[in-house]
């Protein structure tokens, strides 16, 4: 188990030697989106333009300026197993998946939406909300790659606009001002064409 910061950066180079080897393990990375626990430091799991201690949103940048690394894709190039994408307020499909992660042989890796209250900035009892609306929205889709095969484990009868999740933080507040529309637009095209992306490779398309 390790945070998106330990995962994604820090502890990359590891956890790729030991996919790339085929150790018998199953790792589950706790994504909330940066160092949470050291400061709220941008890591390369932060969603673009979010505010964190480290890419403040101001007059010089507007929160983060990079896209978020796509972890999950980028574990599934080492051919390893299984690898999937969970969220909490999808608990069937998160068990599921598991499940099939720890009953392989090899390697397996879950990359786990984690909401963080303090870091996002948003009323703690709505946790799992907020992991349901980023699904809902397509910003953190649910989805698995079992021997090489993409498969979409789950498809928003309707996908909502990405603005239902971000208006809920406040990391995302600057963005809904006048001088930045055009932002929230850059922000909403690149999660429809990430999905598009995800829809083609699952054979949805």
């Amino acid at each position: 188990f390790g945070g998106d910061g330990g995962t994604y950066d820090i502890g990359f180079q590891s956890l790729s030697g030991a996919m790339e080897r085929g150790h018998d393990i199953v790792y589950i990375c706790y994504d909330n989106g940066a160092y949470m626990n050291t400061g709220i430091q941008r890591s390369s799991a932060t969603p673009q333009f979010a505010d964190t201690t480290t890419s403040p949103a101001g007059s010089v940048i507007p929160g983060k300026i990079q896209w978020r690394k796509d972890l999950t894709a980028i574990m599934a190039a080492h051919n390893v197993p299984y690898v999937a994408q969970v969220a909490p307020s999808h608990f069937n499909d998160l068990i599921t998946k598991v499940q099939k992660a720890i009953a392989v042989d090899g390697p397996a890796f879950i990359n786990a939406m984690a909401p963080c209250p303090r870091g996002w900035r948003y009323d703690t009892r709505e946790g799992i909300e907020m992991t349901r609306l980023a699904v809902e929205t397509c910003y953190w889709p649910l989805y698995e790659v079992e021997d090489g095969q993409w498969k979409l484990t789950y498809k928003p009868r309707e996908k909502k606009p990405l603005t239902e999740w971000i208006k809920k933080q406040g990391r995302f507040r600057h963005l809904f001002t006048d001088e930045n529309k055009e932002l929230l637009e850059q922000f909403q095209q690149r999660v429809d064409e990430e999905w598009e992306k995800l829809l083609r490779r699952c054979g949805e398309m």
